[in-house]
């Protein structure tokens, strides 16, 4: 089979947002025999061509103007399985921006063009790629269709007959022993790549066997010898945070994490990690910082979801309640009203279904229970606690954690506890937002505590017809849950027979009976509780004196 890429017969998509480099690229490719030559000034343009016509060959601009960049097409299409076992992808760069090129180039396109080049240099190149993909069509095929096995069996017959891409198909096949846990044979593969000559990129390889293996120690060195002899390796400096971060060395790992970044910024998993692993060393502005690029990230690429937005204003939230001081409470709230006014014309929420409303005033309820109006905040609520609690509708995942957190503010710590543990099961949560939730419950669980025992005791004492004591445990757990509807249905209860007993109608009862209605006034309640509540009322109302 011929190695030699014969233009005429492939068709080639340019995508471009500048007419006069599309002009000149075609006139190069139609030079070089190509007769099927079309171009697109975008990369939502250009997915939609290689949609309906299958591209042989894609020369994509890393700059698209506003659209989606030419990182984001070849990401969307490796997602989205788009691109063909045979198909050739390269990236067309007129910038040499260090962070902009490797991150492009960690997500391995066939090749990649720094403009301005000559008509043999774009030869040579598509030819370069053309070669490798029509060598190793066995391998490519099988990998496409994710046959495992099939793959590693055609690289071993390309390494037996010592072919020219034999440490490529060595690479791969090791990488495809460990997705099936085979981690022996990946070892063995690796270790005897590095015994002929020790490629960085082979050491790189058995660094990630180790730390599959749990070897944390063993897999660091391997990194720090890669890292050494390449200060911009990337991918060594992600792995080091994770197998530091295994053995618990939370600074180090940071520090990694944070070179990672600073070297290829435009990975949103990257920053996604850097963003919980800020947020573990207690480092919350940086945590802050990391979601925001995860939004801009997102923003135009196949990973686009309104959940990242949410999680951004969240993390500003957070900052807030860990600020040192009032003034730093103050600004970062005012970021997250500030952001969340800009969310409601942002495109990432308008054209989803995303419900702002419920967004608005979960965000709103921690704001307010924060500074200490709690009256405000479960106004807030009323709306998610009847619309979705109470009705049994479906919270929306991206904003359950703030509506859990609110619950936890305003003292509804059974609902806040029920709808975390419903939500756990279905695994909704990122590893930042699942270690955020459970800080958030571990910090109410004493006060919780506390709460359910001064509750239970004044159901206790009620019960014996103590109701004196009665009432000072539904107090007391109405100053630990100021808002919990239950406590204050108890606490109305235990007075009215506290007045009706002492045949007395002290202010101070009544006053209080007043301010536990409003706690309950307009709240969705279950049925046995709606009935309770009517009596009560009734009750309360028959008193002599009460207005």
């Amino acid at each position: 089979m011929s190695t030699e890429l014969d233009l005429s017969r492939k068709k080639i998509l340019i995508i471009d947002d500048q007419k006069t480099f599309q002009v000149m690229l075609k006139s190069m490719l139609l030079n070089l025999g190509a007769l099927h030559v079309y171009t697109v000034g975008s990369g939502e343009a250009g997915l939609a061509a290689h949609k309906q016509h299958q591209f042989d060959i894609m020369l994509v601009d890393y700059n698209l103007g506003r659209g989606k960049n030419g990182r984001q097409v070849l990401e969307e299409l490796r997602v989205l399985e788009l691109l063909r076992p045979d198909g050739v992808f390269i990236l067309v760069s007129g910038e040499n921006n260090a962070p902009m090129v490797l991150s492009a180039i960690e997500l391995q396109p066939d090749d990649y063009l720094m403009k301005p080049f000559s008509n043999s240099v774009l030869r040579s190149r598509l030819n370069r790629a053309f070669r490798k993909r029509v060598t190793l069509r066995k391998v490519y095929q099988a990998l496409y269709r994710q046959k495992n096995q099939e793959c590693i069996q055609a690289c071993l017959e390309h390494i037996e007959a010592d072919g020219r891409y034999k440490n490529f198909c060595r690479q791969l096949s090791s990488e495809l022993y460990m997705r099936m846990g085979k981690l022996d044979e990946a070892e063995r593969t690796i270790r005897a790549l590095i015994a002929e000559q020790r490629f960085a990129w082979g050491v790189l390889a058995l660094a990630r066997i180790k730390y599959a293996q749990g070897q944390m120690d063993e897999a660091v060195t391997l990194l720090n010898e890669v890292i050494k002899g390449n200060q911009h390796a990337t991918e060594a400096y992600d792995l080091k945070a994770r197998a530091l971060d295994h053995v618990n060395q939370l600074p180090e790992a940071l520090d990694a994490a944070r070179r990672a970044v600073s070297i290829a910024p435009f990975s949103l998993n990257r920053q996604l990690y850097l963003a919980d692993l800020a947020r573990r060393n207690e480092d919350y502005e940086l945590a802050k910082q990391a979601m925001y690029h995860v939004v801009e990230i997102s923003r135009k690429s196949v990973h686009r979801n309104p959940k990242y937005l949410c999680t951004y204003i969240r993390s500003i939230l957070d900052a807030a309640e860990n600020g040192e001081d009032a003034k730093h409470v103050s600004k970062y709230q005012q970021e997250a009203a500030l952001a969340l006014h800009r969310a409601r014309t942002d495109e990432v929420l308008v054209y989803s279904k995303f419900d702002y409303k419920t967004l608005e005033s979960a965000v709103m309820a921690r704001i307010n229970a924060f500074n200490g109006q709690l009256r405000e905040a479960q106004s807030n609520m009323k709306g998610i606690v009847s619309g979705f609690l109470e009705q049994g509708n479906e919270i929306p995942p991206e904003i359950a954690p703030d509506i859990i957190i609110a619950l936890l503010d305003i003292g509804e710590f059974e609902r806040a506890e029920l709808l975390s543990e419903g939500l756990a099961e279905e695994a909704i949560f990122d590893s930042y937002n699942k270690r955020l939730l459970e800080s958030r419950m571990e910090k109410s669980r004493e006060q919780r505590k506390a709460f359910v025992m001064a509750n239970k005791n004044g159901i206790k004492h009620y019960t014996s017809g103590s109701y004196a004591e009665a009432l000072k445990q539904f107090e007391e757990a109405l100053r630990l849950a100021p808002m919990n509807s239950g406590a204050a249905l108890n606490y109305i209860q235990a007075a009215l027979k506290v007045v009706d007993t002492k045949d007395i109608h002290s202010r101070y009862l009544i006053d209080g009976c007043k301010r536990c209605f409003r706690i309950v006034e307009g709240l969705t309640l279950p049925e046995a509780h709606k009935n309770r509540f009517r009596q009560l009322k009734q009750e309360f109302h028959a008193l002599p004196g009460v207005a």
